[in-house]
């Protein structure tokens, strides 16, 4: 007589696999931008401009010329994540393999590679926010208003009035980055801190575009240091690829130092809590931060679209 295995399920080792988690691209847009903390809900970015009115160097006094005092509200969000893991639940699955003996556990056998994933999430949702936040929106984008929003809305205090349009392709990418520098003010042509932010899948078609043009003095991100950044040639603008502006095929240009970011403490969106409850027999996490972000000049700020 045969063996007859038609009564059992295909066995599977769920325990012999270390547990890993999803990779997440990271944000960075605040490694470039001007970060401003001890926000709590509003404050004020106080800027000075003036204009110069020369006569002829001639006897008398002749009063001409005017500074402005001027501001732009930055407001920030108050934003949380709250979680919360009964042990209990791990215990009926392969994970019970993980636990300690007993039936008190108080911590979350994975706890190294859950805070990791949990900081690598946070991280993520802070940069999208920066860009394609919109109180309109739906879901975590509709937490706060991010530049996208700030470029199109109604309720900022200015307007950006340097736009540039079209489509990204291979064939287009390149003259599209092109008109964006030439779009940029002469006013702040002589900053040092030039730069265009996009998403990364604009700056790898712009790259690309770049290297198949088979330019003689091309160097690309790997010969100048940068990681997704690099010089737009024959310019003093700096292209960098950040999280946040993925999938939206637009881009952003000005002095980095009029892009502001504002937060209460600067380490709020990189610390959070995780404790187990006694009360509740569960572990819980715990995140909670400000964000907001403005201009300081939105006519200094070029929008690609």
């Amino acid at each position: 007589m045969s063996l007859n295995v038609g009564g059992l399920t295909a066995y599977v080792d769920q325990n012999r696999m270390a547990l890993i988690k999803k990779f997440i691209l990271g944000g960075r847009t605040i490694q470039y931008i001007n970060v401003q903390p001890d926000i709590k809900s509003t404050a004020s970015v106080n800027i000075i401009n003036s204009s110069l009115t020369a006569a002829a160097g001639t006897c008398g006094w002749n009063e001409a010329g005017t500074t402005i005092l001027t501001q732009q509200n930055l407001s920030v969000c108050s934003l949380k994540v709250n979680e919360s893991i009964c042990l209990n639940t791990l215990e009926t699955y392969y994970t019970q393999k993980m636990m300690n003996p007993g039936s008190y556990n108080k911590d979350i056998p994975f706890e190294e590679i859950y805070v990791e994933e949990k900081a690598s999430q946070l991280s993520a949702l802070v940069d999208d926010l920066i860009w394609k936040g919109n109180t309109s929106a739906s879901g975590n984008m509709s937490l706060c208003n991010g530049f996208i929003a700030l470029a199109t809305g109604a309720t900022y205090s200015g307007s950006v009035v340097n736009v540039v349009s079209g489509t990204p392709t291979s064939a287009t990418v390149v003259a599209i980055v092109d008109a964006i520098v030439a779009a940029i003010p002469s006013d702040i042509l002589d900053q040092e801190d030039l730069v265009i932010f996009c998403g990364y899948d604009f700056y790898r078609l712009y790259s690309l575009a770049l290297r198949n043009a088979n330019l003689f003095a091309y160097t690309g991100a790997e010969n100048q240091g940068g990681d997704f950044t690099q010089m737009v040639p024959g310019t003093n603008v700096r292209i960098i690829a950040v999280r946040g502006l993925n999938g939206s095929n637009k881009a952003f240009a000005s002095s980095a130092s009029n892009f502001y970011f504002g937060t209460d403490l600067l380490s709020d969106f990189e610390v959070f809590e995780l404790w187990y409850s006694l009360d509740n027999g569960e572990v819980r996490f715990r995140a909670n931060w400000k964000q907001g972000v403005v201009w300081a000049f939105p006519t200094f700020v070029v929008y690609y679209r």
